[in-house]
């Protein structure tokens, strides 16, 4: 497939808007990312194997976290189809949907049953957890800033805990997944306004600390228990992206959408290292410039299909909330510091100059 196909593929998944687009947006990280897998166990002990070394074909089997039809997905085979015709076949690349849960999908790589992955942000966990501010409510001011954190210096020791601990070397272009706000039966102009309220939030122990700091009563619940909780008022609120509303239907159970834009959400490719070696420079310098410029392609594609989102999210009967955000970063300043000083290694305020 050409460049230019390739930029037309992303353009029209980009347009393309509507229920399936949306849908497979949330997939089974967009809830969280730390990516517990809705899509299931997927096919635990398929193998790629590789004989790039000798000559001959490397066939390559890289395991998403994300189900069949989701928006990654779709790249990802679109991309595999040009490294095919750019490499002469040297390389073949397949992509298996719902192969697992993250950490299911990146111990394979690790111990070579598959070549790759296509994650949520399970890496910055599992091997730079004193950096996960990188992926964290109310640390950026946007995601341009979001994404340059993830270029600086303070990733690099995880980066490379990553190569030598997990057998695996990440593509260092992040998917963007699209912002993360917050949805309730009221609106959350201010902080003052979520005081108290139950607020659903994933199972991640700092972002339970600073949504408590600024006021809410964070509550942990399964992203496939969150409809129902909503429903029953188990939780009043929850925060995930517009696409996980529209899709998982939250809009039936909650009135109101702010947009706190707390948080962008991240995907992210890797590759087996022996696999990876094994290829020549040329075949590495392929598939990482090629996959690189098809990630900006995609994550440009997905910014703009937000507003559709919220677009469709207002049809369906939303009120859409614009809060005053410096009073929402200003009242997260104070738990972002003590989270900062008891876990994370650098400063907010070095962040914040990232």
């Amino acid at each position: 497939m050409s460049q230019q196909s390739r930029r037309s593929f992303i353009e029209q998944i980009g347009v393309l808007g509507g229920a399936g687009t949306l849908a497979s947006l949330a997939g089974c990280s967009g809830d969280g990312g730390t990516g517990s897998g809705d899509g299931g166990s997927g096919n635990n002990g398929t193998t790629g194997s590789s004989d790039g070394g000798s000559g001959g074909e490397t066939q390559m089997l890289i395991g998403s976290v994300f189900p069949s039809g989701h928006v990654i997905n779709e790249m990802a085979n679109s991309w595999a189809e040009t490294i095919a015709e750019e490499t002469d076949n040297r390389v073949s690349i397949t992509i298996e949907p719902a192969f697992g849960g993250e950490s299911e999908v990146m111990e394979q790589t690790r111990i070579g049953s598959i070549d790759g992955t296509i994650i949520g942000t399970r890496w910055v966990i599992d091997y730079d957890p004193k950096n996960f501010w990188v992926e964290s409510p109310f640390v950026f001011e946007n995601w341009e800033q979001q994404k340059r954190a993830f270029q600086t210096e303070f990733l690099e020791d995880g980066k490379q805990r990553l190569r030598e601990e997990g057998n695996q070397r990440l593509v260092n272009q992040p998917v963007y997944r699209g912002y993360r706000h917050t949805s309730g039966k009221s609106a959350f102009e201010t902080p003052a306004d979520i005081k108290g309220i139950n607020l659903r939030v994933p199972d991640l122990s700092p972002w339970v600390n600073i949504w408590e700091g600024i006021g809410a009563s964070p509550t942990t619940v399964a992203f496939d228990e969150l409809y129902s909780a909503l429903q029953q008022g188990v939780v009043k609120a929850q925060e995930n992206p517009a696409e996980t509303v529209l899709s998982a239907s939250l809009y039936e159970v909650q009135s109101h959408y702010t947009l706190t834009q707390h948080l962008a959400s991240t995907g992210w490719f890797t590759f087996n290292t022996d696999t990876f070696s094994s290829l020549s420079d040329e075949d590495q310098s392929v598939l990482t410039d090629t996959l690189t410029q098809d990630i900006k392609e995609l994550s440009s594609s997905i910014e703009e299909s937000e507003s559709q989102a919220i677009e469709e999210l207002k049809n369906e009967g939303m009120e859409i909330v614009e809060p005053d955000r410096e009073a929402w970063l200003s009242a997260a300043e104070e738990p972002l510091k003590a989270q900062f000083e008891s876990t994370w290694e650098p400063s907010l305020e070095e962040v914040r100059n990232i």
